[in-house]
């Protein structure tokens, strides 16, 4: 009607300008039209499961996952789903589907087409693709399953699973019968100490109270660990919802839109506290350790061989679990995807771990990939060394040595992003990515999980080590310095203001320079913020912030902290494999998963450090108790260092 009446005013005016009306007007309302219909929901939904449970009581049915890819044509629905997924650094690709389905039931297969063939494809292709076309106009390209399902599949056990099973029953029983000794039969001197080491109520009281009653200047330690793996499982507990099969993918997606949420995509730079701490101890250590023991390259395997078995008990117990006894505590629909995917990985590259040089080789085919700190903080841990071996050497070479270090650990994730054309590694974390476990994502790769992408960070802890232990020869009193206080309040704030930086890259396509520049100084901003406040907390300079990382429940929390990172992945995978149906995403229960992520980590941690990381702990200090050099070579061990009495390291740091 008011078409009409526009026309029929408009007699008097040139045909062409009434042609030219008409057209603008049908163009605006097929634009409405086309705004109406495409937007999010238009698209085929990302990812579907169908009820496991109610498919499988059928003894025929069969259950099979699937990714599909749809066929690029000029519809108007596949340019909207591929403009849409363009913006890869926010969006998922929507042209690629993952669907959870009952075969029998929508696709007539059988059990017979449970071990996957040609046939099975074929026929789930035409069946997605009768289904995909007749609902949205849209073909399926290409399709591959992953696996079918039957009632009747089950993973058999094998010589394996029996061998790593007595193994950790033989532990247990150690522990167990070792307590029972000492509690029955108390000793009325030391006792044995090795019998001691296996003693859970020693290691119970060691867990409660070591290192925080004698008021060690590394208690602070303790609770920054716990802070940081906490941090460390919200980012995870995100990564979980992004890559499982989520009803609403849309929540990560707009996720990089939100303020809070997108701290957690950068949270990634928390791990640096645990290379600064790391670097600190490493070189604090050896430090003191010159000014009374011999340090020469003989050192040198002794420090390798310490470290592999510091860290290797708890390592082997948690690879063994998952490689034999943990596919054997459930199943579902994505069990076999992220639980039993990760045995079949273990076996095959175990060694990879045993070694501890995960980060060395493609991420997406690694055993427990959390451990590939483990890797990257040993490459570092020899290249100090070295460092450390030259100071020791020539001590005068010390700040021109560990300058030359800081500028070349600045420098080669700059050039190596620059000429990579590596994207910012806070947009690495892209919702694709996480879909592929990271794999083939050579940012992640090269300057994430990288030795040489973590060194500037490592290595600052290093200066603040070397620091603090001139700080304590020439006796400085810094605790009353107004300017280490300033710098000590300011450096949470920056230490934020640098989980911020880079937050309009996932709104945009960074240059080169930009990524280059990011990569090199985002998380090393960070790093030297998190060394005031490790320098600040020694000298007590702010009585809220040292308050706040030595409260006393936070110790054994720290202390439980090594074999937290080595278990929450685990915990994650069997509770995303054992989900039925698909997870659907609030923030509330985005915040309960992440509630009952850190709590369960934290439960199945206690057993873990009680009866394999606590023993392991205590027979290496009874292994590699070093011993004194005379009294009257001390002076000579290390030229130019006064002998001041310093307190040790708590093996438990």
């Amino acid at each position: 009607m008011v078409r009409l009446l526009v026309v029929q005013s408009m007699i008097g005016f040139p045909k062409m300008w009434l042609l030219l009306l008409c057209a603008v007007s049908v163009f605006a309302q097929n634009g409405t039209e086309l705004r109406e219909v495409f937007d999010y929901q238009s698209m085929p939904a990302l990812s579907e499961l169908d009820d496991f449970d109610k498919c499988l009581k059928d003894p025929e049915a069969v259950y099979c996952i699937v990714d599909m890819e749809l066929l690029e044509d000029d519809t108007p629905l596949y340019q909207y789903i591929k403009n849409f997924s363009s913006l890869y650094y926010r969006n998922y690709k929507h042209s690629k589907l993952h669907r959870g389905v009952c075969g029998t039931q929508h696709c007539g297969l059988n059990f017979t087409h449970a071990n996957v063939t040609d046939l099975t494809v074929d026929t789930l292709r035409e069946c997605f693709n009768a289904s995909i076309h007749k609902g949205y106009g849209l073909q399926v390209e290409s399709l591959s399953v992953r696996y079918c399902k039957t009632q009747k599949d089950r993973l058999p056990i094998d010589w394996l699973d029996i061998i790593i099973g007595l193994l950790i029953l033989l532990v247990l029983f150690v522990n167990l019968g070792c307590s029972a000794y000492y509690f029955f039969w108390p000793p009325q001197e030391r006792g044995n100490r090795y019998l001691l080491a296996f003693c859970i109520q020693k290691n119970w009281k060691a867990l409660k109270y070591g290192g925080s009653a004698d008021g060690g200047i590394f208690k602070c330690f303790q609770a920054m660990r716990f802070y940081t793996m906490a941090m460390i499982l919200g980012l995870h507990s995100m990564i979980f919802i992004g890559y499982g099969y989520t009803e609403n993918p849309e929540f990560i997606e707009n996720s990089y839109d939100d303020f809070f949420k997108s701290l957690l995509f950068n949270a990634r730079i928390i791990v640096q506290i645990f290379f600064v701490m790391g670097g600190f101890l490493m070189a604090y250590k050896m430090l003191t350790y010159a000014e009374t023991h011999e340090f020469s390259l003989k050192t040198v395997p002794m420090a390798i061989v310490n470290r592999w078995l510091r860290l290797m008990p708890a390592v082997l117990v948690v690879m063994g679990l998952a490689m034999t006894w943990v596919p054997h505590l459930g199943s579902g629909p994505m069990w076999d995807a992220v639980v039993k995917r990760e045995r079949d990985i273990c076996r095959m590259n175990w060694w990879q771990l045993v070694i501890l040089m995960p980060n060395v080789f493609p991420f997406e085919n690694l055993c427990l990939p959390q451990a590939w700190y483990l890797g990257t903080d040993t490459q570092l841990f020899l290249m100090t060394m070295v460092v450390m071996l030259i100071i020791w050497r020539w001590p005068r070479s010390g700040v021109p040595v560990l300058s030359v270090v800081m500028v070349v650990s600045l420098l080669i994730p700059f050039l190596q992003s620059y000429f990579m054309d590596l994207l910012p590694i806070r947009v690495s974390i892209f919702p694709e990515s996480i879909r592929n476990i990271f794999g083939f994502n050579y940012t992640f790769y090269h300057a994430y999980v990288s030795a040489q992408g973590n060194w500037a960070g490592y290595h600052l802890g290093v200066l603040t080590a070397w620091f603090y232990h001139r700080a304590q020869n020439n006796k400085w009193n810094l605790g009353e310095s107004w300017l280490l206080k300033a710098l000590f309040f300011i450096s949470i704030p920056v230490a934020f203001g640098t989980v911020l930086m880079g937050w309009d890259l996932h709104h945009r396509e960074a240059t080169a320079f930009e990524s280059a520049i990011f990569n090199a100084l985002n998380q090393n901003f960070f790093a030297f913020a998190i060394c005031i406040f490790i320098i600040g907390c020694f000298y007590k300079c702010n009585k809220i912030y040292v308050s706040s990382v030595e409260w006393g429940p936070l110790q054994p929390l720290g202390r439980m902290s090594y074999c937290a990172m080595l278990v929450h992945a685990t915990v994650l995978r069997t509770y995303g494999g054992q989900m039925r149906r698909s997870f659907y995403a609030t923030d509330y229960t985005a915040i309960m998963l992440y509630a009952g992520i850190v709590c369960t980590t934290y439960l199945v941690s206690l057993p873990l450090h009680l009866f394999v990381e606590a023993p392991a702990c205590a027979l290496q200090k009874i292994w590699f108790s070093p011993k004194r050099v005379p009294r009257e070579e001390k002076m000579t061990v290390k030229p130019g260092v006064s002998n001041v009495s310093v307190s040790t390291v708590s093996t438990h740091i």
